[in-house]
């Protein structure tokens, strides 16, 4: 049995630009706490004559974990939600593989891209990216998420040992700002951003897969 979902953003305007900007940067900062807090205590071990061998070892772990966390995240949010490229201008699909590879190495989820390469609209690529995204946190516990299709219209499949979807996200992508919280703000833009190119997203669970699809407007 599976569940399916309409995405219709709603009427109302809902949160303003400057708010929504508030929100995505809480978002961001959040994602950054951890790899950066990482960088900040192996730096202090290595600031500590008396930490030797094994320690020092460990924190050089740490910190190249850390960096490389830090390093995908800000890859991803440059592309997924800054404005990377100017205003109006494409994205590189190979530049938004390539962020999106890095990302799912910090994740538990495998990636198989089978999208084409060349430029593509801006609005499309970011919807892909948080999606994407979206898929991998739909398995916590390792699993494969699978994008397909092309950039007008494609699917994103993510399978795994145990999987969730998380009720506000259904809700942000159906554009129900209704409470919105800083996780799932990227889901509620991409819901605005597609439906101003005259677009959708489905969402659908069953019990081996979450999918999410989305089709742009002519």
């Amino acid at each position: 049995m599976s569940e399916a979902f309409d995405i219709t953003p709603p009427d109302d305007e809902g949160p303003d630009a400057l708010a929504l900007s508030a929100l995505l940067s809480s978002r961001v900062c959040h994602d950054l706490i951890n790899p950066v807090g990482a960088l900040s205590s192996g730096l202090e071990v290595l600031d500590d004559p008396s930490m030797e061998g094994a320690m020092r070892d460990a924190a050089m772990d740490l910190i190249r974990s850390g960096a490389q966390k830090a390093i995908a995240l800000l890859s991803y949010a440059r592309l997924a939600y800054g404005a990377a490229g100017g205003f109006g201008a494409q994205i590189s699909l190979e530049d938004a593989q390539k962020a999106l590879v890095d990302l799912f190495a910090i994740t538990k989820a495998d990636l198989q891209w089978h999208i084409g390469t060349g430029l593509a609209a801006k609005e499309n690529v970011k919807v892909l990216m948080v999606l994407a995204y979206a898929a991998a946190d739909s398995v916590p516990r390792g699993g494969t998420v699978s994008i397909e299709g092309d950039i007008e219209n494609f699917t994103i499949t993510a399978t795994g040992k145990k999987l969730i979807l998380n009720d506000a996200l259904v809700r942000a992508l159906d554009g129900d700002d209704t409470d919105i919280t800083p996780k799932f703000t990227p889901a509620l833009i991409a819901s605005r951003l597609i439906e101003s190119a005259g677009g959708a997203i489905k969402v659908e669970r069953t019990e081996e897969e979450v999918v999410f699809r989305a089709a742009f407007g002519s």
